[in-house]
């Protein structure tokens, strides 16, 4: 007992550092909403100051740690101001990179300055054992813990009791209002930043004595720093000091009786995948976006240049270049695969994985250990390593369901790390501590050995490459694509047109983990030694470096990162600057991706492309030249009835904790109908949309489609049958075009188009119904446009008729004038009646044009405080005294009275 007491208390002085860095990461997050993955990274640049002024200047212990805090201060306010501040309105991708990439570049510059063996630092601390119930502790671990729990608590009463901590709350809750009363986002968030990098310093700087100061260790120190600031929320103080003990306590204890490598370490990842599974929803709420996604690239191949280029490569591997130079491209091809994984998971799909290059590690182990163990063929171990990323990649999607952006990054970078730890660094698993021994690599019968037949082996990843790279651009143009890309723009709204949120980001984490695997095998066969030490956790951080900086949503991008990559063509064109090479690339490359992500957010590769001007410029040149062409008949479309159903509520109510937001609702919508429904704000008109498509939970009552009873179904299939809806704040597909965002509703939604897809992408047909919807809201001439060039009243337009394009027999309408001027309203009520007239189609709208509804609708319902309190036809509710009160006053009925309704029935 006295054993495990002395290594909690242990642990406990390690993990009240944890929880000091942590609670300098709160701060950063309530002052900018930023996590920087970068505070370990940042905390050793003040040790790193502490240890020169006081070991190799020889000042005071004291000078040199007010000179360390200072120097991660700073640097921490910079970093706001000439970066972050830079960025405006980037996504939080964008923000998160951007802090893996200083972490890159410090990580960099400080193995440059100091190399990679860690330097033994005194403790400014007494050290003396200390007899503490029985058990010897240094006095250093209860000095420690003393002060962090002295520095928390005096955190905790300056930002809950001070002016500076209550403008920091406001700016945290809304930067714009906070700006209105004259508080500074901007200086709010940078006096954040310098105080949470000094507390990172600060921990760095008593942590170092008992780790040794190296960059390796306090880079790594990230781990138990982000899990204890995630189990306090980015906001708790005193939860995320409780975290971060109880994360060190954890690993002295696993330290100590776990036999087995690695365990320690995975403790943080252990902790906070519990925490995150536990507290994640498998439903994005209303306003979780993560913000404006990479660019997307066509997904069209120019063949004649990718012929061109594969001619130049061989040219060059077979002819020109020496074997130092064919290596490196080697290299670089199967980098720009294991690149490839990260546009359909990050450019596609809009998941922030850290991941990748595990996946590519357990790929290449599970592939060396069939070859080396088991006599396996290469082709068929290749396949196996394959195989294997897809139950892990399950895994990892399941985990994105319930976790998402930030989170999901912590989630899949501690996973990374813990992998390296617990598998790749463990000679058990790894073929010992020489690494598995495979001979020859042959491919049907060819001797492809990497270092007998370089050329060859660069040749075998060029095909590879190239069959990648087709597949990933086939499944941009197919409607598998769209689904991927319609769950990163919008989960709900994707949900809403019946694309499976669930499938679409498990098959992205399996697909991207098969292309990550493929390119890890292929990597580790280089040569016949297989070694596992490329597959360290953090390399998944310069590997989203490099896929942002290439430009991670189209297919050049990976060719253009990977030239960054240590051992490819960028470090063996600058191999005269040493053997350093590798780390001064990194270092550049970092740099270059926090300046590029201020000015060019979209990577590299889309520098390299035509921009959209010139692109228009040459084609409107090419039509000039040939001439005016013969105007093309407009697309033959029959008009055609949805198949009738009805739409029914039964008492329903929904609740939201202890608010009623419905209270025992029935209404009814039939075929051919156009029924409204009205009421103030707060009354629960979205709620009553939400609870019959599956987006609010019901807590009595009933909803019926015909026949069917709607009760257990998912969002998905709520749509799938008959189902459609809009949202009020349009949440449309901007990266899409106009035709893409239609396709999206009206595609098939079949299972096997994720792997027929990869193939054949297809050639997308808008049905009769969707090509009536283009005709109906005047979209013809914009179905090549992408929705981010329309303006307001056409997104409008375009957020009906998508709703509309899926040929659903019931029409959920919230607030579709919004916005709109009394012109655009008519013709829009016009475009309504005709639906339901012609097309047989059940149209429910929630208004607050009330003139349009009582124009339009056939019946119409009213709420107040989700009671009904009204119903009837428009003369009845005009003369209803309770709707009368309760929402528009008398003279907004007055005016609609003599209203001409819109083709009365």
């Amino acid at each position: 007992m006295t054993e495990i007491w002395r290594f909690a208390a242990l642990g406990m002085g390690a993990g009240a550092l944890y929880a000091l860095a942590a609670v300098g990461l709160v701060l950063v997050y309530r002052g900018s909403g930023v996590v920087n993955f970068a505070q370990g990274a940042m905390g050793m640049v003040g040790a790193y100051v502490y240890f020169e002024a006081s070991e190799q200047h020889g000042l005071s212990q004291t000078v040199s740690v007010l000179c360390g805090l200072l120097a991660s201060a700073a640097l921490g306010a910079l970093f706001h101001l000439l970066i972050l501040r830079r960025m405006g309105g980037a996504s939080a991708l964008a923000k998160i990179v951007a802090t893996l990439a200083l972490l890159v570049v410090l990580g960099s510059a400080a193995m440059l300055r100091y190399g990679q063996l860690p330097q033994l630092v005194p403790s400014i601390l007494p050290i003396e054992p200390v007899n503490v119930l029985g058990a010897e502790i240094g006095a250093d671990r209860i000095c420690i813990f003393a002060i962090v729990l002295v520095l928390t608590a005096v955190l905790w009463l300056v930002y809950r009791f001070t002016t500076f901590g209550l403008a920091t709350t406001a700016v945290a809750e809304n930067p714009r209002a906070a700006g209105a009363l004259a508080v500074s986002p901007n200086l709010i968030a940078a006096a954040n930043w310098a105080i949470g990098s000094a507390l990172g310093a600060l921990a760095a700087i008593l942590l170092v004595p008992i780790t040794g100061l190296g960059s390796a260790n306090l880079t790594y120190l990230v781990v138990p720093v982000l899990a204890a600031a995630v189990v306090g929320r980015f906001s708790s103080f005193p939860l995320t000091l409780l975290a971060g003990l109880v994360i060190g306590i954890a690993q002295s204890e696993v330290t100590r009786y776990v036999t087995e490598p690695g365990w320690g370490t995975a403790v943080p990842f252990i902790l906070v995948a519990v925490v995150l599974l536990a507290r994640g929803r498998s439903r994005a709420g209303k306003d979780e976006r993560f913000g404006r996604m990479p660019r997307l690239g066509t997904g069209r191949i120019p063949v004649a240049a990718v012929l061109t280029a594969a001619a130049i490569v061989l040219l060059c591997v077979w002819v020109i270049f020496p074997a130092a130079w064919v290596n490196a491209v080697q290299a670089q091809l199967l980098g720009a695969i294991i690149l490839m994984s990260f546009v359909v998971v990050t450019g596609y799909a809009g998941q922030l994985s850290l991941m990748q290059v595990g996946f590519a590690g357990v790929g290449a182990l599970i592939a060396g250990w069939l070859v080396a163990d088991h006599g396996w063929p290469f082709e068929f171990a290749l396949l196996a390593g394959m195989l294997t990323a897809i139950p892990v990649g399950l895994v990892v999607g399941l985990a994105g369901v319930r976790t998402r952006g930030v989170h999901l990054a912590i989630l899949t970078l501690g996973l990374a790390i813990s992998l390296e730890a617990v598998v790749f660094g463990n000679s058990t698993f790894s073929g010992g501590p020489s690494g598995y021994n495979v001979g020859d690599t042959t491919v049907f019968g060819i001797d492809v050995n990497g270092l007998f037949h370089p050329e060859r082996y660069a040749t075998f990843a060029l095909i590879v490459l190239v069959l990648v790279a087709l597949a990933t651009a086939n499944l941009r143009r197919s409607r598998a694509g769209r689904r991927l890309i319609a769950v990163r723009t919008n989960e709900r709204a994707a949900a809403a047109l019946g694309v499976s949120v669930l499938q679409a980001k498990l098959y992205a984490f399996m697909l991207g983990g098969m292309i990550a695997a493929l390119g890890g095998v292929l990597l580790a066969f280089r040569s016949p030694a297989l070694q596992f030490t490329g597959f360290a956790g953090l390399q998944s951080v310069s590997e989203m470096q490099y896929a942002v900086l290439g430009g991670a949503g189209t297919l050049i991008g990976p060719l253009v990162g990977s030239s960054f990559q240590p051992d490819s063509l960028g470090p063996q064109i600058f191999s005269f600057l040493g053997t350093d090479v590798a780390l001064y690339i990194a270092l550049v490359s970092g740099a270059g991706l926090l300046f590029m992500l201020t000015i060019a957010p979209d990577g590299l590769g889309f520098q390299m492309l035509p921009s959209d001007r010139v692109k228009a410029a040459v084609s409107a040149r090419l039509r000039w030249k040939r001439g005016p062409r013969e105007a093309q008949p407009a697309p033959e479309y029959t008009t055609v009835r949805v198949p009738a159903r009805t739409l029914e509520l039964r008492d329903v109510s929904v609740r939201f904790g202890g608010a009623t937001a419905l209270d025992r609702l029935s209404l009814r919508v039939r075929p051919g109908e156009i029924v409204g429904l009205v009421g103030p704000n707060g009354a629960g008109k979205s709620t009553t949309i939400d609870a019959i498509t599956g987006f609010a939970a019901l807590t009595t009552g009933s909803v019926h489609l015909g026949e069917l009873n709607l009760a257990g179904l998912s969002r998905e299939r709520r749509a799938r049958a008959g189902i459609g809806r809009s949202f009020q704040s349009l949440e449309l597909f901007d990266d899409l075009t106009v035709r893409e965002n239609l396709q999206t509703a009206c595609d098939e939604q079949d299972l096997a188009a994720y792997i027929t897809n990869l193939v054949v992408p297809g050639r997308p047909r808008l049905t009769p119904a969707a090509l009536a919807t283009v005709d109906d809201f005047g979209l013809t001439g914009f179905l090549d446009t992408k929705v981010s060039g329309l303006d307001y009243a056409r997104r409008r337009m375009l957020a009906v008729a998508r709703a509309v394009a899926g040929g659903h027999s019931v029409l959920l309408l919230d607030e579709p004038a919004s916005g709109l001027g009394e012109p655009q309203a008519r013709r829009l009520a016009e475009t309504l009646r005709r639906l339901a007239d012609e097309r047989g189609i059940a149209v429910f709208l929630v208004e607050h044009n009330i003139d349009m509804v009582l124009r339009t609708c056939d019946r119409i319902y009213a709420l107040d405080f989700g009671v009904l309190i009204g119903e009837g036809t428009a003369g009845e509710i005009r003369g209803n005294p309770k709707v009368i009160e309760a929402y528009l006053g008398t003279s907004r009925f007055t005016a609609a009275a003599t209203a001409k309704p819109v083709n009365p029935r």
